[in-house]
């Protein structure tokens, strides 16, 4: 094996593969983040207070950016070398460190999970410049990144010298920062391809890697609701169907989600891309905070749930639908008139079940575990079955 074989340089952005299959590598990278995700959620169900659902939010949003530069570096500058493998590696060694530190940052620790997201941001940045070195045609499209990621990493680096409540601010405009990066970098990225006769259009891979992620989000939901009922004192009937409601709302989450998305395209340019990462932003933080909830509800079998619980439970699902809405927009359907009705008419079923969470939310009585699971289930079953029966409708017209 020569050197070229098992160490080349990145894939160049012009080589960009429009159709290729998703690598065992890609989902392998993937599982660290169910540790990382899985230490937030557990926490939130243990505290489902403001503040530490605050500080939930924020990691999760680190944990977010970090695996969206993964796995964008993967899609357009990957290949199958020594070299990818090794990154990958060392991606998930980092990753892994952030998980190990988000329970110590929870309770005020925050040098350990700052240390160790600087390691993830050191690394993108090393990827992100190494692209630049190896083709220099890419410094135009890479400079607003490695300004953003750069700036970032220094106020994350001066927050390890400061207290907790001054460190904060710090972290928030460090992950704006990074979250601007796309942003503005967006038209000059737009100017570039448009000098090449191109536009920019998210690859069906691309996509499909966020509905990986969406699963991952919806395991913790099952772990969860698991974890919480096996620590129920009674194994009665009632029991159980609060169980198989649980279930059967995490499988209709999956409907709706994969309903929706799945093979299909989205509209193409840079902007519809970018509305499409920062709407799952707020979808995966839904589910997430859903997910915890619910593990914390089954501590509330015999008695009322609390309201706050109920509320946050709402509003997730809420959130969750909301960010479904606009989905459905960012799909491409203008030659599929089947694939048009489906999502107009799940859509404004969705708008419905939202007006009714926020109403739920904003009634202050005490729901009993049994009717809200109940009223829950009922609400997300009527856009998935409104689906089902448009879908059935149009595969039963003749053909012309």
């Amino acid at each position: 094996m020569n050197k070229k074989t098992w160490w080349q340089p990145p894939r160049r952005f012009k080589e960009t593969q429009n159709e290729r299959k998703i690598s065992w590598l890609e989902l392998f990278y993937d599982l660290v983040y169910v540790a990382c995700i899985g230490q937030v959620t557990s926490h939130i169900a243990a505290h489902p207070d403001g503040a530490h659902v605050s500080y939930a939010i924020l990691y999760f949003v680190f944990i977010f950016w970090a695996w969206i530069n993964g796995t964008q570096y993967y899609e357009l500058h990957g290949n199958d070398t020594i070299r990818t493998r090794w990154f990958v590696f060392l991606e998930m060694l980092t990753v892994g460190a952030v998980a190990i530190s988000v329970p110590a940052a929870f309770r005020g620790n925050i040098v350990s999970f700052t240390v160790s997201f600087l390691a993830v941001q050191g690394v993108t940045i090393y990827l992100l410049a190494s692209v630049s070195f190896y083709d220099r045609s890419h410094i135009g499209l890479s400079g607003p990144f490695l300004l953003c990621y750069g700036i970032a990493f220094l106020l994350l680096f001066i927050s390890i010298f400061c207290q907790p409540f001054a460190a904060l601010p710090l972290y928030l405009l460090a992950i704006v920062i990074n979250l601007s990066a796309p942003v503005l970098g967006a038209r000059n990225l737009n100017k570039i391809l448009a000098s090449r006769g191109q536009q920019f259009s998210a690859s069906p891979s691309l996509v499909e890697r966020f509905g990986q992620f969406t699963i991952i989000v919806l395991a913790e939901s099952i772990l969860s609701i698991i974890s919480g009922f096996s620590t129920a004192h009674t194994a009665s009937l009632l029991v159980w169907s609060f169980y198989c409601l649980s279930i059967g709302i995490a499988f209709l989450l999956w409907s709706i989600y994969f309903d929706m998305t799945n093979e299909q395209e989205l509209k193409k340019g840079y902007g519809y891309y970018q509305l499409f990462v920062f709407t799952h932003l707020v979808l995966l933080g839904a589910l997430g905070a859903f997910g915890a909830c619910l593990r914390n509800l089954a501590e509330h079998f015999d008695t009322p749930a609390p309201v706050l619980l109920t509320r946050t439970i709402a509003i997730s699902l809420a959130l969750f639908l909301a960010a479904m809405c606009l989905i459905g927009r960012l799909i491409m359907a203008d030659d599929d008139h089947q694939t048009r009705s489906y999502l107009r008419q799940v859509t404004r079923w969705n708008i419905v079940v939202i007006v009714v969470l926020i109403a739920v939310s904003a009634w202050s009585k005490s729901w009993s575990v049994s009717g809200l699971l109940l009223t829950l289930f009922l609400l997300l079953a009527i856009p998935v079955a409104t689906g089902v029966v448009t879908w059935l409708t149009h595969e039963n017209q003749p053909e012309d």
